[in-house]
């Protein structure tokens, strides 16, 4: 910190360094947060295909499906004793098909990547209404239509 004495030997902290502080800080921050990692989505999206067509009432109707890849599972063999890490492994293991929190992080990749693709083909310019969600394994099928 820059100190300076005046006339009277009084100090005084330069006004130039107390506004580097904030800055240095702020600017320290967005660096650290650049080097954190976003963490691994649970699952690769494999495939996604947007369907569309006309409704008899001249309604935009779209039909979006995601797949996921399949996950290897991992294997115990029953017949020897395991390691406590291969148990551990074996019991933290989630996989799409048994797992609500992963199906609803997989619909909401499928919203953003539904998005993305509406507005590639130029699709549902005033927006639009997701109106069914269907399962199936490994995929998943957004069903709606336009707002236009």
């Amino acid at each position: 910190m820059l100190c300076y004495t005046d006339g009277q030997n009084n100090k005084h902290v330069s006004q130039f360094t107390m506004l580097k502080l904030p800055f240095l800080f702020g600017l320290m921050t967005v660096f650290l947060s650049g080097c954190m990692t976003k963490p691994d989505e649970p699952f690769k999206v494999a495939d996604q295909t947007l369907h569309t067509r006309l409704a008899d009432d001249g309604s935009k109707l779209f039909a979006f499906i995601v797949t996921v890849e399949k996950q290897a599972r991992v294997k115990l063999d029953t017949r020897k004793e395991i390691s406590r890490s291969e148990f551990k492994m074996f019991l933290n293991e989630e996989h799409i098909e048994d797992s609500p929190a992963l199906k609803l992080a997989l619909e909401e990749r499928a919203v953003q990547l539904l998005k993305t693709a509406l507005g590639v083909q130029g699709y549902c310019q005033q927006g639009y209404d997701i109106e069914e969600v269907y399962w199936k394994e490994r995929k998943v099928q957004l069903r709606g239509q336009c707002r236009d």
